[in-house]
Protein backbone atom coordinates (compact mmCIF):
# COMPACT_ATOMS: atom_id res chain seq x y z
CA UNK A 1 0.00 0.00 0.00
CA UNK A 2 1.36 3.51 -0.71
CA UNK A 3 1.95 6.24 2.08
CA UNK A 4 2.86 6.45 5.48
CA UNK A 5 0.25 3.73 6.87
CA UNK A 6 0.48 1.17 9.32
CA UNK A 7 1.84 -2.01 7.15
CA UNK A 8 -1.41 -3.89 7.98
CA UNK A 9 -4.45 -4.57 5.82
CA UNK A 10 -7.05 -2.04 6.10
CA UNK A 11 -6.09 0.58 8.40
CA UNK A 12 -7.77 3.29 6.39
CA UNK A 13 -10.67 3.56 4.30
CA UNK A 14 -11.35 1.50 1.48
CA UNK A 15 -8.26 -0.18 2.02
CA UNK A 16 -5.80 2.28 1.21
CA UNK A 17 -5.61 5.66 -0.27
CA UNK A 18 -5.75 4.66 -3.95
CA UNK A 19 -9.37 3.75 -3.30
CA UNK A 20 -9.93 0.36 -4.66
CA UNK A 21 -11.97 -1.08 -2.03
CA UNK A 22 -9.39 -4.41 -2.46
CA UNK A 23 -8.65 -6.08 0.60
CA UNK A 24 -5.39 -6.76 -0.38
CA UNK A 25 -3.46 -9.03 2.35
CA UNK A 26 -6.92 -10.58 4.05
CA UNK A 27 -8.03 -13.66 2.70
CA UNK A 28 -11.47 -13.80 1.18
CA UNK A 29 -14.72 -15.26 2.58
CA UNK A 30 -14.57 -18.22 0.47
CA UNK A 31 -17.88 -19.40 1.27
CA UNK A 32 -18.60 -22.62 0.19
CA UNK A 33 -21.56 -25.21 -0.25
CA UNK A 34 -23.57 -25.62 3.14
CA UNK A 35 -21.87 -22.11 4.18
CA UNK A 36 -24.21 -19.31 5.02
CA UNK A 37 -23.82 -15.47 6.46
CA UNK A 38 -24.84 -14.76 10.03
CA UNK A 39 -24.93 -11.38 12.13
CA UNK A 40 -22.87 -12.47 15.31
CA UNK A 41 -23.43 -9.10 17.06
CA UNK A 42 -25.28 -5.77 16.18
CA UNK A 43 -25.07 -2.42 17.86
CA UNK A 44 -27.20 1.07 18.07
CA UNK A 45 -24.11 3.30 17.07
CA UNK A 46 -25.92 6.69 15.67
CA UNK A 47 -23.86 7.71 14.51
CA UNK A 48 -20.40 6.47 13.23
CA UNK A 49 -18.67 7.35 9.99
CA UNK A 50 -16.11 4.38 9.74
CA UNK A 51 -14.35 1.67 10.67
CA UNK A 52 -10.79 0.81 10.62
CA UNK A 53 -8.22 -1.99 11.44
CA UNK A 54 -4.67 -1.60 13.07
CA UNK A 55 -3.19 -4.91 14.27
CA UNK A 56 -4.93 -7.86 14.43
CA UNK A 57 -8.09 -7.52 16.45
CA UNK A 58 -7.92 -3.69 16.84
CA UNK A 59 -10.80 -2.51 15.53
CA UNK A 60 -12.01 1.47 15.53
CA UNK A 61 -14.54 3.42 15.12
CA UNK A 62 -14.68 7.12 13.98
CA UNK A 63 -17.69 8.67 15.76
CA UNK A 64 -20.02 12.10 16.31
CA UNK A 65 -22.41 13.66 17.83
CA UNK A 66 -26.03 13.32 15.73
CA UNK A 67 -26.02 15.99 13.29
CA UNK A 68 -29.98 16.64 13.31
CA UNK A 69 -29.19 20.26 11.71
CA UNK A 70 -27.82 18.64 8.50
CA UNK A 71 -24.68 18.95 6.63
CA UNK A 72 -22.94 22.02 7.90
CA UNK A 73 -25.09 22.72 10.29
CA UNK A 74 -24.33 23.50 13.97
CA UNK A 75 -20.86 22.67 14.93
CA UNK A 76 -20.59 18.81 16.05
CA UNK A 77 -17.95 17.13 18.28
CA UNK A 78 -16.60 13.45 17.60
CA UNK A 79 -14.56 10.61 18.83
CA UNK A 80 -12.98 7.41 18.41
CA UNK A 81 -13.85 4.20 20.12
CA UNK A 82 -11.84 0.94 20.21
CA UNK A 83 -14.20 -1.87 20.08
CA UNK A 84 -14.36 -5.69 20.98
CA UNK A 85 -13.78 -7.52 17.51
CA UNK A 86 -16.21 -10.15 18.65
CA UNK A 87 -19.17 -8.45 20.86
CA UNK A 88 -18.64 -4.51 19.52
CA UNK A 89 -18.42 -3.64 22.90
CA UNK A 90 -17.02 -0.22 23.77
CA UNK A 91 -13.31 -0.98 25.18
CA UNK A 92 -11.65 2.69 25.07
CA UNK A 93 -13.00 6.00 23.79
CA UNK A 94 -11.05 9.03 23.53
CA UNK A 95 -13.41 12.35 24.84
CA UNK A 96 -15.28 14.15 22.88
CA UNK A 97 -12.71 16.22 20.42
CA UNK A 98 -13.44 19.49 18.58
CA UNK A 99 -15.11 18.94 15.10
CA UNK A 100 -16.87 21.55 13.35
CA UNK A 101 -19.20 21.75 10.70
CA UNK A 102 -21.18 18.23 9.55
CA UNK A 103 -20.12 16.20 6.37
CA UNK A 104 -18.36 13.02 7.06
CA UNK A 105 -14.70 12.46 8.14
CA UNK A 106 -12.12 10.62 8.44
CA UNK A 107 -9.69 8.26 10.06
CA UNK A 108 -6.29 5.95 9.57
CA UNK A 109 -3.10 4.58 11.77
CA UNK A 110 -0.09 6.18 10.46
CA UNK A 111 3.18 4.01 10.22
CA UNK A 112 4.32 5.65 13.16
CA UNK A 113 1.80 4.11 15.28
CA UNK A 114 -0.59 6.55 16.04
CA UNK A 115 -4.27 7.32 14.75
CA UNK A 116 -5.14 10.32 12.72
CA UNK A 117 -8.55 11.31 12.62
CA UNK A 118 -10.00 14.66 10.80
CA UNK A 119 -13.70 15.52 11.51
CA UNK A 120 -15.04 18.92 10.92
CA UNK A 121 -12.22 20.99 10.70
CA UNK A 122 -10.18 19.89 12.96
CA UNK A 123 -7.29 17.47 12.78
CA UNK A 124 -6.43 15.02 15.64
CA UNK A 125 -3.30 12.56 16.54
CA UNK A 126 -4.06 9.86 18.74
CA UNK A 127 -2.33 6.78 20.72
CA UNK A 128 -3.58 3.28 20.26
CA UNK A 129 -4.79 3.35 23.35
CA UNK A 130 -6.77 6.55 22.33
CA UNK A 131 -4.87 9.25 24.16
CA UNK A 132 -5.08 12.53 22.36
CA UNK A 133 -1.26 13.32 21.46
CA UNK A 134 -2.08 16.22 19.16
CA UNK A 135 -4.25 18.67 17.73
CA UNK A 136 -4.94 21.31 14.83
CA UNK A 137 -7.73 23.59 13.44
CA UNK A 138 -7.55 23.64 10.04
CA UNK A 139 -7.45 27.23 8.12
CA UNK A 140 -11.38 26.64 6.75
CA UNK A 141 -14.48 26.76 8.40
CA UNK A 142 -16.23 24.00 6.46
CA UNK A 143 -16.11 20.19 7.20
CA UNK A 144 -12.82 18.00 6.04
CA UNK A 145 -14.09 14.80 4.64
CA UNK A 146 -10.89 12.79 5.88
CA UNK A 147 -7.15 13.00 4.21
CA UNK A 148 -4.97 10.71 2.80
CA UNK A 149 -0.89 10.36 3.68
CA UNK A 150 2.12 10.56 1.55
CA UNK A 151 5.41 8.31 1.55
CA UNK A 152 7.05 10.97 3.05
CA UNK A 153 4.40 10.66 6.24
CA UNK A 154 2.51 13.81 5.75
CA UNK A 155 -1.24 14.22 5.70
CA UNK A 156 -3.18 15.97 2.81
CA UNK A 157 -6.83 16.89 3.09
CA UNK A 158 -8.98 19.54 2.31
CA UNK A 159 -12.31 21.21 2.96
CA UNK A 160 -15.59 20.42 0.81
CA UNK A 161 -18.78 22.43 0.42
CA UNK A 162 -21.21 19.73 0.65
CA UNK A 163 -23.54 19.05 -0.79
CA UNK A 164 -23.96 22.33 -2.55
CA UNK A 165 -20.89 22.37 -4.01
CA UNK A 166 -20.10 26.34 -4.52
CA UNK A 167 -17.00 27.46 -2.57
CA UNK A 168 -13.80 26.08 -3.75
CA UNK A 169 -12.01 23.86 -1.61
CA UNK A 170 -8.49 24.53 -0.07
CA UNK A 171 -5.95 21.85 0.21
CA UNK A 172 -4.22 21.61 3.52
CA UNK A 173 -0.68 19.08 4.24
CA UNK A 174 0.02 18.44 7.76
CA UNK A 175 3.25 17.16 9.87
CA UNK A 176 2.11 13.81 11.08
CA UNK A 177 3.64 14.63 14.43
CA UNK A 178 2.61 17.69 15.39
CA UNK A 179 -0.53 18.18 13.05
CA UNK A 180 1.12 21.68 11.73
CA UNK A 181 0.98 22.95 8.37
CA UNK A 182 4.09 21.78 6.46
CA UNK A 183 3.34 24.25 3.35
CA UNK A 184 0.96 27.08 2.47
CA UNK A 185 -2.42 25.38 1.92
CA UNK A 186 -3.65 25.37 -1.93
CA UNK A 187 -6.79 27.11 -3.33
CA UNK A 188 -8.18 24.73 -6.06
CA UNK A 189 -9.26 26.51 -8.99
CA UNK A 190 -12.92 24.79 -8.20
CA UNK A 191 -15.06 22.83 -5.45
CA UNK A 192 -14.08 19.44 -4.66
CA UNK A 193 -16.97 17.40 -2.97
CA UNK A 194 -15.15 14.03 -3.66
CA UNK A 195 -12.94 12.59 -0.98
CA UNK A 196 -8.51 12.42 -2.38
CA UNK A 197 -6.88 9.52 -3.61
CA UNK A 198 -3.28 9.28 -3.63
CA UNK A 199 -0.42 6.63 -4.87
CA UNK A 200 1.95 7.59 -2.18
CA UNK A 201 3.35 10.65 -3.79
CA UNK A 202 0.69 12.84 -6.36
CA UNK A 203 -2.86 13.46 -5.11
CA UNK A 204 -5.99 13.18 -6.81
CA UNK A 205 -8.32 16.31 -5.93
CA UNK A 206 -11.93 15.29 -8.17
CA UNK A 207 -13.73 19.00 -8.86
CA UNK A 208 -16.99 19.62 -9.75
CA UNK A 209 -16.02 19.48 -13.26
CA UNK A 210 -12.49 18.35 -13.57
CA UNK A 211 -9.88 16.53 -12.18
CA UNK A 212 -6.67 17.56 -10.54
CA UNK A 213 -3.20 16.20 -9.93
CA UNK A 214 -1.25 17.93 -7.04
CA UNK A 215 2.29 17.28 -6.22
CA UNK A 216 4.34 18.24 -3.19
CA UNK A 217 7.47 20.15 -3.38
CA UNK A 218 9.44 19.61 -0.47
CA UNK A 219 12.54 21.58 -1.64
CA UNK A 220 10.33 24.73 -2.68
CA UNK A 221 7.49 24.20 0.54
CA UNK A 222 4.70 24.40 -1.97
CA UNK A 223 2.24 22.09 -3.00
CA UNK A 224 1.33 22.86 -7.14
CA UNK A 225 -1.22 21.66 -9.42
CA UNK A 226 0.21 19.59 -12.65
CA UNK A 227 -0.73 22.07 -15.37
CA UNK A 228 -0.19 19.06 -18.20
CA UNK A 229 -3.24 16.79 -16.67
CA UNK A 230 -6.62 18.39 -16.08
CA UNK A 231 -9.02 16.24 -17.17
CA UNK A 232 -12.74 17.88 -17.65
CA UNK A 233 -15.78 15.72 -17.48
CA UNK A 234 -18.23 18.50 -17.36
CA UNK A 235 -20.19 20.63 -16.95
CA UNK A 236 -23.67 19.89 -17.86
CA UNK A 237 -27.03 20.93 -17.39
CA UNK A 238 -28.37 17.85 -16.28
CA UNK A 239 -25.67 15.85 -14.20
CA UNK A 240 -23.46 16.87 -10.63
CA UNK A 241 -20.35 16.39 -9.45
CA UNK A 242 -18.29 13.49 -8.66
CA UNK A 243 -16.92 11.86 -5.84
CA UNK A 244 -14.06 9.73 -4.98
CA UNK A 245 -11.51 8.93 -7.67
CA UNK A 246 -9.97 5.37 -7.69
CA UNK A 247 -6.52 5.07 -8.95
CA UNK A 248 -4.99 1.89 -11.28
CA UNK A 249 -2.57 1.19 -12.78
CA UNK A 250 -2.96 3.37 -15.71
CA UNK A 251 -6.25 4.90 -14.79
CA UNK A 252 -8.33 7.20 -12.35
CA UNK A 253 -12.00 6.15 -12.27
CA UNK A 254 -14.96 8.19 -10.61
CA UNK A 255 -18.83 8.54 -10.62
CA UNK A 256 -21.00 11.33 -11.07
CA UNK A 257 -24.27 12.64 -9.94
CA UNK A 258 -23.22 12.67 -6.56
CA UNK A 259 -26.10 15.38 -5.88
CA UNK A 260 -28.93 13.61 -3.97
CA UNK A 261 -31.66 14.63 -1.30
CA UNK A 262 -30.56 11.41 0.72
CA UNK A 263 -32.80 10.45 3.67
CA UNK A 264 -32.72 7.25 5.11
CA UNK A 265 -31.68 5.72 2.18
CA UNK A 266 -30.83 6.98 -1.59
CA UNK A 267 -33.44 5.12 -3.11
CA UNK A 268 -35.18 8.08 -5.75
CA UNK A 269 -33.25 11.08 -4.41
CA UNK A 270 -31.09 12.01 -7.67
CA UNK A 271 -31.89 15.59 -8.03
CA UNK A 272 -30.26 15.82 -11.62
CA UNK A 273 -32.29 14.50 -14.70
CA UNK A 274 -29.42 13.00 -16.27
CA UNK A 275 -27.97 9.27 -15.88
CA UNK A 276 -24.94 8.60 -13.33
CA UNK A 277 -22.28 7.81 -15.56
CA UNK A 278 -18.89 6.01 -14.72
CA UNK A 279 -15.80 8.30 -16.19
CA UNK A 280 -12.45 6.79 -16.44
CA UNK A 281 -9.40 8.53 -17.72
CA UNK A 282 -5.42 7.59 -18.19
CA UNK A 283 -2.88 8.76 -15.82
CA UNK A 284 -0.46 9.75 -18.64
CA UNK A 285 -2.97 12.00 -20.82
CA UNK A 286 -5.53 13.76 -19.50
CA UNK A 287 -7.26 14.36 -23.05
CA UNK A 288 -8.20 10.23 -22.75
CA UNK A 289 -11.17 10.76 -20.78
CA UNK A 290 -14.21 8.55 -21.49
CA UNK A 291 -17.42 7.46 -19.90
CA UNK A 292 -20.42 5.11 -19.86
CA UNK A 293 -23.82 5.20 -18.23
CA UNK A 294 -24.23 2.60 -15.72
CA UNK A 295 -27.78 2.39 -16.14
CA UNK A 296 -29.31 4.79 -18.32
CA UNK A 297 -32.03 5.73 -15.82
CA UNK A 298 -33.12 9.65 -15.19
CA UNK A 299 -32.10 10.97 -11.55
CA UNK A 300 -28.90 8.46 -11.33
CA UNK A 301 -26.88 9.26 -8.15
CA UNK A 302 -24.45 7.72 -5.94
CA UNK A 303 -21.86 9.25 -3.21
CA UNK A 304 -18.64 6.87 -3.45
CA UNK A 305 -16.14 5.21 -5.45
CA UNK A 306 -16.39 2.82 -7.54
CA UNK A 307 -14.34 -0.68 -6.86
CA UNK A 308 -10.94 -1.86 -8.73
CA UNK A 309 -10.06 -5.35 -8.65
CA UNK A 310 -6.24 -5.60 -9.61
CA UNK A 311 -6.28 -9.15 -10.14
CA UNK A 312 -8.95 -9.14 -12.88
CA UNK A 313 -9.56 -5.78 -14.06
CA UNK A 314 -13.09 -5.38 -13.35
CA UNK A 315 -14.71 -2.48 -12.42
CA UNK A 316 -18.15 -2.29 -9.97
CA UNK A 317 -20.02 0.56 -10.42
CA UNK A 318 -23.96 1.60 -9.42
CA UNK A 319 -26.28 3.59 -9.34
CA UNK A 320 -27.85 4.38 -5.93
CA UNK A 321 -30.86 6.06 -6.74
CA UNK A 322 -32.51 3.75 -9.27
CA UNK A 323 -30.74 0.05 -7.70
CA UNK A 324 -28.99 -0.99 -10.06
CA UNK A 325 -25.42 -2.60 -9.37
CA UNK A 326 -23.28 -3.20 -12.72
CA UNK A 327 -19.51 -4.79 -13.40
CA UNK A 328 -17.30 -4.65 -16.40
CA UNK A 329 -13.61 -5.46 -16.98
CA UNK A 330 -11.04 -3.06 -18.51
CA UNK A 331 -9.35 -4.20 -20.96
CA UNK A 332 -6.24 -1.69 -22.67
CA UNK A 333 -8.70 1.67 -22.44
CA UNK A 334 -11.74 -0.20 -23.19
CA UNK A 335 -14.76 -1.59 -21.07
CA UNK A 336 -16.42 -5.08 -21.75
CA UNK A 337 -19.71 -5.54 -19.73
CA UNK A 338 -19.58 -8.32 -17.38
CA UNK A 339 -23.03 -8.31 -15.91
CA UNK A 340 -25.96 -6.10 -14.03
CA UNK A 341 -27.98 -6.39 -11.22
CA UNK A 342 -31.40 -4.54 -11.52
CA UNK A 343 -32.86 -3.94 -8.52
CA UNK A 344 -30.40 -4.16 -6.39
CA UNK A 345 -30.13 -0.92 -4.39
CA UNK A 346 -26.70 -0.54 -3.21
CA UNK A 347 -25.15 2.41 -1.74
CA UNK A 348 -22.32 2.25 0.46
CA UNK A 349 -18.68 1.51 0.20
CA UNK A 350 -17.63 -1.66 -1.67
CA UNK A 351 -14.94 -4.67 -0.60
CA UNK A 352 -13.43 -6.48 -3.27
CA UNK A 353 -12.07 -9.51 -1.91
CA UNK A 354 -9.91 -10.48 -5.45
CA UNK A 355 -8.42 -13.99 -4.16
CA UNK A 356 -11.88 -15.48 -3.54
CA UNK A 357 -13.35 -13.71 -6.28
CA UNK A 358 -16.20 -12.02 -3.94
CA UNK A 359 -17.65 -8.86 -3.84
CA UNK A 360 -19.39 -7.60 -0.63
CA UNK A 361 -22.26 -5.04 -1.05
CA UNK A 362 -25.73 -4.37 0.37
CA UNK A 363 -29.06 -4.23 -0.68
CA UNK A 364 -31.76 -1.99 0.82
CA UNK A 365 -35.69 -3.04 1.08
CA UNK A 366 -38.36 -0.95 2.44
CA UNK A 367 -41.69 -0.15 1.99
CA UNK A 368 -42.57 1.61 -1.43
CA UNK A 369 -45.44 3.64 0.11
CA UNK A 370 -42.46 5.25 2.08
CA UNK A 371 -40.50 6.37 -1.13
CA UNK A 372 -43.15 8.24 -2.64
CA UNK A 373 -42.32 11.56 -3.05
CA UNK A 374 -45.44 12.97 -1.48
CA UNK A 375 -45.25 10.34 2.05
CA UNK A 376 -41.14 11.08 1.91
CA UNK A 377 -41.78 14.96 2.07
CA UNK A 378 -44.75 15.04 4.33
CA UNK A 379 -42.77 12.48 7.09
CA UNK A 380 -39.37 14.07 6.76
CA UNK A 381 -39.81 16.42 9.59
CA UNK A 382 -40.92 13.70 11.93
CA UNK A 383 -38.66 11.01 10.99
CA UNK A 384 -35.73 13.72 12.13
CA UNK A 385 -37.48 13.78 15.17
CA UNK A 386 -38.33 10.45 15.99
CA UNK A 387 -34.75 8.88 14.67
CA UNK A 388 -33.22 10.25 17.76
CA UNK A 389 -35.24 7.63 20.24
CA UNK A 390 -33.23 4.30 19.97
CA UNK A 391 -36.62 2.55 20.56
CA UNK A 392 -38.25 4.37 17.25
CA UNK A 393 -34.98 3.26 15.42
CA UNK A 394 -35.60 -0.37 15.51
CA UNK A 395 -39.62 -0.20 15.44
CA UNK A 396 -38.78 1.38 12.40
CA UNK A 397 -37.15 -1.79 10.72
CA UNK A 398 -40.27 -3.26 10.14
CA UNK A 399 -40.61 -0.40 7.78
CA UNK A 400 -37.20 -1.15 6.11
CA UNK A 401 -34.12 -2.67 6.76
CA UNK A 402 -30.29 -3.23 4.92
CA UNK A 403 -29.47 -6.69 4.19
CA UNK A 404 -25.37 -7.64 3.50
CA UNK A 405 -24.80 -9.41 0.58
CA UNK A 406 -21.48 -11.36 -1.14
CA UNK A 407 -21.61 -11.80 -4.61
CA UNK A 408 -19.40 -13.36 -7.15
CA UNK A 409 -17.27 -11.07 -8.50
CA UNK A 410 -16.68 -12.56 -11.90
CA UNK A 411 -20.23 -13.22 -12.55
CA UNK A 412 -22.85 -11.17 -9.99
CA UNK A 413 -24.57 -13.91 -8.92
CA UNK A 414 -25.27 -14.16 -5.00
CA UNK A 415 -23.28 -16.56 -2.74
CA UNK A 416 -24.87 -15.31 0.39
CA UNK A 417 -26.76 -13.02 2.07
CA UNK A 418 -28.36 -12.11 5.60
CA UNK A 419 -30.39 -9.40 7.02
CA UNK A 420 -29.07 -7.10 9.14
CA UNK A 421 -30.89 -4.76 11.29
CA UNK A 422 -29.83 -1.38 10.44
CA UNK A 423 -33.02 1.29 10.19
CA UNK A 424 -30.48 3.47 7.76
CA UNK A 425 -29.32 2.08 4.80
CA UNK A 426 -25.33 1.74 4.47
CA UNK A 427 -23.61 4.61 2.76
CA UNK A 428 -20.34 4.84 4.30
CA UNK A 429 -17.34 2.75 5.43
CA UNK A 430 -17.39 -1.48 5.97
CA UNK A 431 -14.40 -3.35 6.62
CA UNK A 432 -13.26 -6.40 6.44
CA UNK A 433 -13.07 -8.71 9.55
CA UNK A 434 -10.18 -11.30 11.33
CA UNK A 435 -11.48 -14.51 10.76
CA UNK A 436 -13.80 -15.36 7.99
CA UNK A 437 -16.05 -12.31 8.98
CA UNK A 438 -17.29 -8.73 8.14
CA UNK A 439 -17.97 -5.46 9.97
CA UNK A 440 -21.04 -3.62 8.43
CA UNK A 441 -21.42 -0.15 9.12
CA UNK A 442 -24.13 2.41 8.84
CA UNK A 443 -25.22 5.88 10.02
CA UNK A 444 -27.08 3.91 12.32
CA UNK A 445 -25.37 0.93 13.25
CA UNK A 446 -22.34 -1.53 13.61
CA UNK A 447 -22.56 -5.12 13.13
CA UNK A 448 -20.66 -8.18 12.37
CA UNK A 449 -21.50 -10.55 10.09
CA UNK A 450 -19.78 -13.84 9.94
CA UNK A 451 -19.43 -16.84 7.73
CA UNK A 452 -21.49 -20.15 9.09
CA UNK A 453 -22.06 -23.83 8.25
CA UNK A 454 -20.37 -27.01 8.21
CA UNK A 455 -16.99 -26.33 6.20
CA UNK A 456 -16.98 -22.37 8.42
CA UNK A 457 -17.71 -24.40 11.46
CA UNK A 458 -18.60 -22.52 15.01
CA UNK A 459 -15.29 -21.54 16.39
CA UNK A 460 -14.15 -18.29 14.38
CA UNK A 461 -15.26 -16.03 17.07
CA UNK A 462 -11.32 -15.62 18.03
CA UNK A 463 -9.88 -12.88 15.82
Amino acid sequence: MPGAYWRRPWTCEDGGPLRRCCADGIPGLGIGPGEHLEVTASVDAFATGMLVRREPGELYALRHEIPFDGPQGRPLQAWVERLDPVTLEVLASTPKLPGGPFWPGGMAAHLNGDLHMVFGRWAHRLSPDLEVLASHRLPVGRPHNSFVGLDGGELVTKDCDAPVGLEPSTVSVLDPHSLLPVVPPLRLPEPSIARLASDGESVVALGTTRAFRLELDRAAQRLRIDDAWQPSYGPAPGRSYGWDPVITEEHVLWMDNGRNAVDRTMLGTGTSPDPVRLWWVRRDDARAVRSVEICGLPYGTQSNPPAWDPAGGVVVAYDAGNAVLRAWRLIGDDLEPLWVREGFAHAGHLIVYADTRELVVQDWKESESLRRPLARRALAPAMRLLSRSALVRHASLRTGADRLVVVDLDTGTDKARVDVPSPSQAFLFPAPGFARDIYYQSLTTIARVAVRGTAAGLELDQP
